[in-house]
Protein backbone atom coordinates (compact mmCIF):
# COMPACT_ATOMS: atom_id res chain seq x y z
CA UNK A 1 0.00 0.00 0.00
CA UNK A 2 2.77 2.63 1.03
CA UNK A 3 4.27 2.28 -2.74
CA UNK A 4 0.90 2.82 -4.16
CA UNK A 5 0.05 5.98 -2.14
CA UNK A 6 3.85 7.33 -3.66
CA UNK A 7 2.77 6.58 -6.91
CA UNK A 8 -0.55 8.28 -6.28
CA UNK A 9 0.46 11.25 -4.17
CA UNK A 10 2.98 12.05 -7.98
CA UNK A 11 -0.34 12.08 -9.90
CA UNK A 12 -2.34 13.79 -7.31
CA UNK A 13 -0.63 17.31 -8.41
CA UNK A 14 -0.01 18.66 -4.56
CA UNK A 15 1.47 22.25 -5.95
CA UNK A 16 -2.10 22.51 -7.82
CA UNK A 17 -4.39 21.36 -5.10
CA UNK A 18 -2.67 23.78 -2.11
CA UNK A 19 -3.01 26.47 -4.62
CA UNK A 20 -6.96 25.83 -4.80
CA UNK A 21 -6.81 25.39 -0.79
CA UNK A 22 -5.32 28.51 -0.84
CA UNK A 23 -7.77 30.14 -3.09
CA UNK A 24 -10.50 28.72 -1.17
CA UNK A 25 -9.17 29.91 1.88
CA UNK A 26 -8.95 33.81 0.49
CA UNK A 27 -12.46 33.40 -0.90
CA UNK A 28 -14.08 32.36 2.45
CA UNK A 29 -11.92 35.45 4.03
CA UNK A 30 -13.45 37.67 1.72
CA UNK A 31 -17.34 36.05 1.86
CA UNK A 32 -16.85 36.49 5.91
CA UNK A 33 -15.72 40.53 5.28
CA UNK A 34 -18.50 41.30 3.00
CA UNK A 35 -20.76 39.96 5.43
CA UNK A 36 -19.13 41.17 8.57
CA UNK A 37 -19.08 44.82 6.73
CA UNK A 38 -22.55 44.64 5.96
CA UNK A 39 -23.75 43.55 9.35
CA UNK A 40 -21.60 46.33 10.99
CA UNK A 41 -22.44 49.33 8.24
CA UNK A 42 -26.41 48.47 8.44
CA UNK A 43 -28.27 50.23 10.92
CA UNK A 44 -30.98 47.85 10.62
CA UNK A 45 -29.07 45.03 11.22
CA UNK A 46 -27.32 44.08 14.71
CA UNK A 47 -23.80 42.73 14.39
CA UNK A 48 -23.11 38.89 13.80
CA UNK A 49 -21.92 36.81 17.13
CA UNK A 50 -18.87 35.02 17.37
CA UNK A 51 -20.77 31.90 17.58
CA UNK A 52 -23.26 33.07 14.28
CA UNK A 53 -19.75 34.01 12.43
CA UNK A 54 -18.16 30.40 13.31
CA UNK A 55 -21.36 28.73 12.16
CA UNK A 56 -21.40 30.54 8.61
CA UNK A 57 -17.29 30.03 8.68
CA UNK A 58 -18.13 25.82 8.86
CA UNK A 59 -21.00 25.66 6.85
CA UNK A 60 -18.93 27.48 3.64
CA UNK A 61 -15.53 25.55 4.19
CA UNK A 62 -17.53 22.09 4.47
CA UNK A 63 -19.24 23.10 1.05
CA UNK A 64 -16.19 24.04 -0.59
CA UNK A 65 -14.35 21.00 0.23
CA UNK A 66 -16.89 18.57 0.10
CA UNK A 67 -17.42 19.71 -3.30
CA UNK A 68 -13.93 20.02 -4.48
CA UNK A 69 -13.17 16.27 -2.91
CA UNK A 70 -15.99 15.18 -5.51
CA UNK A 71 -14.23 16.70 -7.81
CA UNK A 72 -10.71 14.86 -7.30
CA UNK A 73 -12.83 12.09 -6.90
CA UNK A 74 -14.29 12.21 -10.36
CA UNK A 75 -11.36 13.08 -11.96
CA UNK A 76 -8.82 10.71 -10.67
CA UNK A 77 -11.79 7.65 -9.61
CA UNK A 78 -15.04 7.70 -11.84
CA UNK A 79 -13.22 9.45 -14.97
CA UNK A 80 -10.59 6.53 -15.35
CA UNK A 81 -13.15 3.65 -15.51
CA UNK A 82 -15.13 5.27 -17.82
CA UNK A 83 -12.22 6.28 -19.91
CA UNK A 84 -11.10 2.71 -19.44
CA UNK A 85 -7.61 4.57 -18.61
CA UNK A 86 -7.41 2.50 -15.48
CA UNK A 87 -7.15 -0.72 -17.22
CA UNK A 88 -3.35 0.87 -17.55
CA UNK A 89 -2.83 0.71 -14.17
CA UNK A 90 -4.79 -2.71 -13.80
CA UNK A 91 -2.29 -4.47 -16.39
CA UNK A 92 0.21 -4.38 -13.75
CA UNK A 93 0.45 -6.75 -10.86
CA UNK A 94 -1.10 -4.12 -8.66
CA UNK A 95 -3.86 -4.87 -5.88
CA UNK A 96 -6.63 -3.36 -7.45
CA UNK A 97 -8.80 -2.48 -4.11
CA UNK A 98 -5.56 -1.30 -2.73
CA UNK A 99 -5.11 1.05 -5.81
CA UNK A 100 -8.11 2.52 -5.45
CA UNK A 101 -7.86 3.22 -2.13
CA UNK A 102 -4.83 4.74 -2.24
CA UNK A 103 -6.53 7.12 -4.52
CA UNK A 104 -9.28 7.71 -1.63
CA UNK A 105 -6.93 7.87 0.99
CA UNK A 106 -5.27 10.72 -0.18
CA UNK A 107 -8.78 12.58 -1.14
CA UNK A 108 -9.35 11.95 2.05
CA UNK A 109 -6.13 13.04 3.97
CA UNK A 110 -6.22 16.33 1.36
CA UNK A 111 -9.85 17.09 2.79
CA UNK A 112 -9.27 16.82 5.95
CA UNK A 113 -5.65 19.14 6.40
CA UNK A 114 -7.43 21.32 3.88
CA UNK A 115 -10.31 22.00 6.29
CA UNK A 116 -8.41 22.07 9.35
CA UNK A 117 -6.39 24.65 7.57
CA UNK A 118 -9.14 27.07 6.77
CA UNK A 119 -10.61 26.78 9.80
CA UNK A 120 -7.53 28.25 11.42
CA UNK A 121 -7.32 30.58 8.72
CA UNK A 122 -10.65 31.95 8.72
CA UNK A 123 -11.26 31.68 12.66
CA UNK A 124 -7.88 33.41 13.45
CA UNK A 125 -9.02 36.20 10.93
CA UNK A 126 -12.71 36.71 12.63
CA UNK A 127 -10.60 36.88 15.74
CA UNK A 128 -8.30 39.50 14.36
CA UNK A 129 -10.58 41.37 11.99
CA UNK A 130 -12.57 41.88 15.40
CA UNK A 131 -10.09 43.01 17.13
CA UNK A 132 -8.99 45.93 15.03
CA UNK A 133 -12.04 46.88 13.68
CA UNK A 134 -15.10 45.55 16.76
CA UNK A 135 -16.85 44.08 13.28
CA UNK A 136 -18.54 41.31 15.75
CA UNK A 137 -21.04 41.81 18.71
CA UNK A 138 -19.12 41.45 22.25
CA UNK A 139 -15.35 40.26 22.48
CA UNK A 140 -13.25 37.72 21.89
CA UNK A 141 -12.98 35.08 24.79
CA UNK A 142 -10.35 32.26 24.63
CA UNK A 143 -13.36 30.04 26.63
CA UNK A 144 -15.23 30.38 23.24
CA UNK A 145 -12.10 27.96 21.54
CA UNK A 146 -13.41 25.28 24.06
CA UNK A 147 -16.65 24.92 21.84
CA UNK A 148 -14.69 26.14 18.29
CA UNK A 149 -12.26 23.27 18.45
CA UNK A 150 -14.41 20.38 19.34
CA UNK A 151 -16.85 21.25 16.53
CA UNK A 152 -14.44 22.07 14.18
CA UNK A 153 -12.98 18.93 14.57
CA UNK A 154 -16.67 16.94 14.58
CA UNK A 155 -16.90 19.13 11.14
CA UNK A 156 -13.70 17.92 9.73
CA UNK A 157 -14.55 14.24 10.66
CA UNK A 158 -18.10 13.87 9.09
CA UNK A 159 -17.01 15.63 6.14
CA UNK A 160 -14.05 13.41 5.37
CA UNK A 161 -16.37 10.47 5.88
CA UNK A 162 -18.83 12.10 3.61
CA UNK A 163 -16.50 12.73 0.97
CA UNK A 164 -16.56 8.92 0.09
CA UNK A 165 -20.10 9.21 -0.87
CA UNK A 166 -19.03 10.40 -4.80
CA UNK A 167 -17.32 7.56 -5.10
CA UNK A 168 -19.73 5.17 -4.19
CA UNK A 169 -22.85 6.68 -5.97
CA UNK A 170 -20.31 7.73 -9.09
CA UNK A 171 -18.85 3.95 -9.21
CA UNK A 172 -22.79 2.81 -9.14
CA UNK A 173 -24.31 4.69 -11.74
CA UNK A 174 -20.64 4.81 -13.42
CA UNK A 175 -21.11 8.74 -13.86
CA UNK A 176 -18.79 11.74 -13.06
CA UNK A 177 -21.61 13.88 -13.00
CA UNK A 178 -23.60 11.90 -10.25
CA UNK A 179 -20.51 11.73 -8.37
CA UNK A 180 -20.33 16.02 -8.27
CA UNK A 181 -24.28 16.19 -7.86
CA UNK A 182 -24.22 13.68 -4.44
CA UNK A 183 -21.82 15.87 -2.90
CA UNK A 184 -24.83 18.89 -3.22
CA UNK A 185 -27.14 16.28 -2.12
CA UNK A 186 -24.90 15.25 0.61
CA UNK A 187 -24.83 18.58 1.77
CA UNK A 188 -28.33 19.27 1.62
CA UNK A 189 -28.81 16.09 3.88
CA UNK A 190 -26.24 17.01 6.56
CA UNK A 191 -28.08 20.69 6.61
CA UNK A 192 -31.26 19.19 7.58
CA UNK A 193 -29.98 16.44 9.92
CA UNK A 194 -27.46 18.77 11.95
CA UNK A 195 -30.58 21.82 11.74
CA UNK A 196 -32.55 19.62 14.19
CA UNK A 197 -29.48 19.83 16.98
CA UNK A 198 -29.59 22.85 19.27
CA UNK A 199 -25.95 22.80 18.68
CA UNK A 200 -26.30 23.25 15.21
CA UNK A 201 -23.68 20.10 15.26
CA UNK A 202 -23.56 16.45 14.83
CA UNK A 203 -23.88 14.37 17.96
CA UNK A 204 -22.12 11.45 18.43
CA UNK A 205 -24.18 8.58 17.83
CA UNK A 206 -25.11 10.62 14.56
CA UNK A 207 -21.07 10.23 14.13
CA UNK A 208 -20.84 6.92 14.30
CA UNK A 209 -24.03 6.19 12.16
CA UNK A 210 -22.81 7.90 9.01
CA UNK A 211 -19.47 6.86 9.76
CA UNK A 212 -21.46 2.93 9.92
CA UNK A 213 -23.22 3.25 6.99
CA UNK A 214 -20.80 4.61 4.85
CA UNK A 215 -18.47 2.34 5.95
CA UNK A 216 -21.19 -0.62 4.70
CA UNK A 217 -21.86 0.81 1.49
CA UNK A 218 -17.91 1.43 0.61
CA UNK A 219 -17.34 -1.85 0.98
CA UNK A 220 -20.09 -2.94 -1.05
CA UNK A 221 -18.75 -0.59 -3.54
CA UNK A 222 -15.20 -2.10 -3.54
CA UNK A 223 -16.30 -5.84 -3.75
CA UNK A 224 -18.37 -5.41 -6.16
CA UNK A 225 -18.07 -2.18 -8.37
CA UNK A 226 -14.06 -1.66 -8.44
CA UNK A 227 -12.86 -4.63 -9.82
CA UNK A 228 -15.04 -4.20 -13.08
CA UNK A 229 -14.01 -2.70 -16.25
CA UNK A 230 -16.56 -0.80 -17.44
Amino acid sequence: MAHLLKLELKKFGVMRNIIFTFAAILFSIFFLTVSLVDSMTDPQQTKDSFDSTFLVTGLLIMMIFLVYASVLTAHTVIAEYNQKTITIMFSYPVNRRQLIAAKLILIMVYTALSMAAAYLCCCGYIIAADKAFDMLDGTFQPVFLQTWIPSAAISIIICTVLSLWPFIIGMVRKSVPAAIITSLLTIFLRQLMISKNSTYQESLLQVCLVTGITAVFTFHAFKKNVPQIY
